[in-house]
């Protein structure tokens, strides 16, 4: 079932504002729980000021990873990055970071983008930018920020020029993004390998997430009739054939 939208918000503004949650209910509550109202009262009454970094220190440290060809940095760099950030490379959370800072394309963080995002945060060392992952981290857990990278990801992981994601991309997405949230996540992946065998659809990724979110463990309110995509009902169907769901 999703989460209604009261519990919710709190960690919403929490994320756009960097209150804590006491403070965030507080503007909620006064508004009825209306956000848009919430917020606007914050910047009314706060007046938060922006934190004043040294970007000539920003721009040199993107310098440290940047390609020796074009203006951002790509693989080699990311991985360097990741090493002094202490996180491996293929933590999730790279990809949160990816949907944070807006990048088009996996394995390439452009300059205006790294630079804008860490500007915000107020980061300009390797030491802030590691105090600013837990958060990031901690948006896998929120409903709604999940929702959005997990849409990100279908573009973020399609190749150029492509409208539909590779098989071996999304079942690699699939497990980055969907353990402890999926109790079927091995079974579909071992289905999706072994019977699909194809690319995988915008609308095939995202009704995943649907069918995450809204469907009971015993399959008992899946309407078979509804709008599902193929890939879905042949899925229902391998969990009963298989005794995984009786």
């Amino acid at each position: 079932m999703k989460t209604p939208a009261k519990e919710r918000e709190p960690s919403t503004l929490i994320y756009y504002l960097i209150l804590s949650k006491s403070v965030a209910r507080k503007y909620l509550k006064n508004f009825d729980w209306n956000l848009n109202a919430a917020v606007n009262e914050y910047f009314a009454s706060e007046k938060p000021k922006k934190v004043k970094i040294d970007t000539t220190k920003l721009e040199k440290l993107f310098d440290t990873y940047r390609d020796s060809e074009e203006d951002a940095i790509l693989a080699d760099g990311i991985e360097k990055y990741c090493n002094d950030l202490e996180i491996d490379p293929m933590d999730v959370v790279m990809i949160v970071f990816s949907y944070n800072i807006h990048a088009q394309k996996m394995c390439e963080f452009k300059r205006e983008d790294f630079l804008r995002f860490w500007s915000e945060k107020g980061c300009e060392t390797i030491e802030q930018m590691k105090e600013a992952f837990p958060a990031m981290r901690r948006q896998l857990e929120n409903q709604s920020d999940f929702e959005g990278i997990y849409k990100f990801s279908f573009d973020f992981g399609r190749e150029e020029g492509q409208k539909s994601l590779s098989l071996d991309m999304a079942l690699a997405l699939w497990e980055l993004l969907l353990p402890n949230k999926f109790i079927w996540l091995e079974h579909w992946c071992t289905f999706v390998r072994e019977n699909h065998k194809k690319s995988i659809s915008r609308d095939s990724w995202n009704l995943l997430l649907d069918f995450i979110e809204t469907i009971d463990k015993d399959l008992s309110n899946y309407d078979p009739m509804g709008a599902w995509p193929v890939i879905i009902d042949e899925f229902t169907e391998y969990l009963k054939l298989n005794k995984i769901v009786k």
